[in-house]
């Protein structure tokens, strides 16, 4: 019987075979991953549009607020926001005709009549988008085919820093889209894509809020120190430890309330303190480690640092009108003030009237620059002596001082110096103004006004370049029962310089003290003090931003 032979099946057939599962397998994988790479950039399109439109619609309407914002302002920045929105994804306009969108903000949604204003517009009719847990202002049909809920609170209400929430300097825009992908078939689910946005404004024109604002510490002497306005220390106070000293922020001659803010962190936060000066040790936000008192009248019994201003009871958003950094400000029970998380920082110099560049004529070496006894607007450099030594009236002007190397004083103001006609000093590189009034004698000052109108134009009597130690000091000329007073109308602006007042001088300001350092004793005579004046203080700069 002949052998059964079975054919032999080549392995090649076999191996062709496998390729094409292996291939159909992998083309199906390839389909997908590139799907999913569709569904994503789509995805991420959609998601960029809407937050592009919701950031400068937000931006849009808060514009429109004002320093004090009323339910008509926020009522005009809704509906500037909701047009933006329009122009960009469109929807129907139904009643209103051509002022549907007036008719929308202020008849249908009340807008107008309260601050709080909020629109929602559901451009989903017609459309599967789901709007369930949303109420819808107005519903519409989307002109551009995809559907999409859109939202705008002015105030904010929804906001992800719950402090934004009711803020009257800001606006929210929210925005939900409806996109479709590759696998919105398999899933039976449209992908929904959103956006939020929220601008804050601060209205350009207001001056900053603080009549003494210190980075570092504030330092008062033995007898209680009044300041007519809000006090800001960035890192504590410390009263002299005789049992008499004291520091009080009474309300300023508008009436408002005086607050004590502080910087943030504080001791009983937690966290050291960092990057300040004459520290003295101090291990809480007082330098006996005591608690601030709030409520109370000024000025406050010897010993204590006190405000007008309740902000346990208040809040402290109050105190600082407007806010122009967004700053996060809240009450600290431990050290009974206001803290501002992070620290607050002073604007910049407003416009001023000019900083002049002086020619060679108007350059003065030591003991130059006086015309018939009177000094003469210019730059004063004198190396190793002191550029001004005014005991009488000094012409009106701009006077640029440059510091010299090892002087105490660049400049020395004694009995009769009188700048009353609008002298500013601009201290370079640290210069020192050294301010010698005899016991019951007045220096006075005003600032420079060249009446050109710039926000910043009268209202400095000093600055300073920010560079070194810029320093006004008065060392202790006074004497018998009354104080030498160095009176400054205007602001004195050193961010990064010291006011220091030794015992029997004291300094009264009438505008507002910008420094990095509060250093006064005042003796049991009269204490030195800062009276809040806007008309005084250089305004800050508009802001216009997002916030998130």
């Amino acid at each position: 019987m002949a052998a059964h032979v079975i054919p032999h099946r080549p392995a090649r057939q076999r191996q062709q075979g496998q390729m094409l599962v292996i291939f159909a397998l992998f083309a199906v994988v390839l389909l997908a991953a590139t799907a999913i790479a569709t569904d994503l950039s789509v995805s991420t399109h959609y998601r960029r549009s809407a937050q592009t439109t919701t950031d400068a619609a937000a931006l849009a309407g808060a514009r429109y607020l004002p320093v004090s914002p009323t339910a008509a302002d926020t009522a005009i920045a809704t509906e500037t926001a909701l047009q933006l929105v329009h122009n960009t994804y469109g929807w129907t306009t139904g009643a209103g005709g051509p002022n549907w969108l007036t008719h929308l903000v202020q008849n249908v949604a009340n807008c107008g009549a309260i601050l709080q204003c909020s629109v929602t517009v559901c451009a989903t009719q017609g459309t599967p988008m789901p709007t369930t847990g949303t109420t819808c202002t107005d519903t519409e049909t989307p002109t551009g085919g995809q559907p999409f809920i859109v939202t705008v609170n002015a105030p904010p209400t929804t906001a992800a820093v719950s402090s934004y929430n009711g803020n009257s300097h800001m606006v929210e825009v929210r925005m939900k889209q409806q996109t479709s992908g590759f696998f919105d078939v398999f899933v039976g689910q449209p992908d929904v894509d959103a956006s939020q946005s929220v601008a804050y404004h601060f209205a350009a024109g207001q001056p900053f809020p603080f009549a003494l604002f210190s980075r570092t510490i504030i330092q008062s002497g033995n007898d209680g120190e009044t300041i007519f306005g809000n006090i800001y220390a960035a890192r504590y106070l410390q009263p002299q430890s005789h049992g008499h000293a004291g520091i009080c922020a009474a309300p300023d001659p508008s009436g408002n309330p005086g607050y004590i803010f502080l910087g943030y962190p504080q001791v009983d936060d937690g966290s050291a303190y960092t990057n300040y000066v004459n520290s003295g040790g101090s291990t809480g936000q007082l330098s006996n480690g005591g608690q601030i008192s709030d409520g109370q009248t000024c000025p406050s019994s010897g010993g204590t640092v006190a405000m007008s201003a309740n902000p346990g009871a208040n809040g402290c958003s109050a105190g600082y009108p407007g806010n122009a950094g967004a700053y996060s400000l809240y009450f600290d029970s431990q050290d009974g003030a206001c803290e501002s998380n992070p620290a607050i920082t002073p604007p910049a110099v407003a416009g001023l009237p000019n900083l002049p560049v002086y020619g060679g004529g108007q350059q003065y070496g030591c003991g130059g620059g006086t015309v018939g006894g009177i000094y003469q607007p210019g730059e004063y450099n004198c190396p190793g002596g002191t550029a001004i030594t005014a005991s009488n009236a000094m012409a009106a002007g701009i006077y640029e001082i440059d510091h010299a190397a090892g002087q105490s004083c660049d400049v020395t103001l004694n009995d009769g110096a009188d700048l009353t006609a609008g002298v500013t000093f601009y201290l370079k590189g640290g210069a020192i103004i050294c301010a010698n009034p005899s016991s019951g004698v007045v220096i006075s000052q005003t600032a420079y006004n060249a009446g050109t109108g710039n926000p910043g134009d009268g209202k400095y009597a000093v600055l300073s370049d920010n560079v070194g130690n810029p320093t006004i000091t008065m060392g202790g000329h006074g004497g018998g029962s009354t104080s030498g007073v160095y009176s400054v109308s205007g602001t004195v602006w050193l961010p990064t310089g010291t006011f220091q007042a030794a015992n029997k001088n004291a300094v009264e300001i009438t505008g507002q003290a910008i420094v990095n350092a509060w250093l006064v004793q005042s003796g049991h005579h009269l204490n030195p003090g800062v009276t809040y004046n806007a008309l005084n203080a250089p305004p800050q700069n508009e802001v216009l931003r997002l916030v998130e």
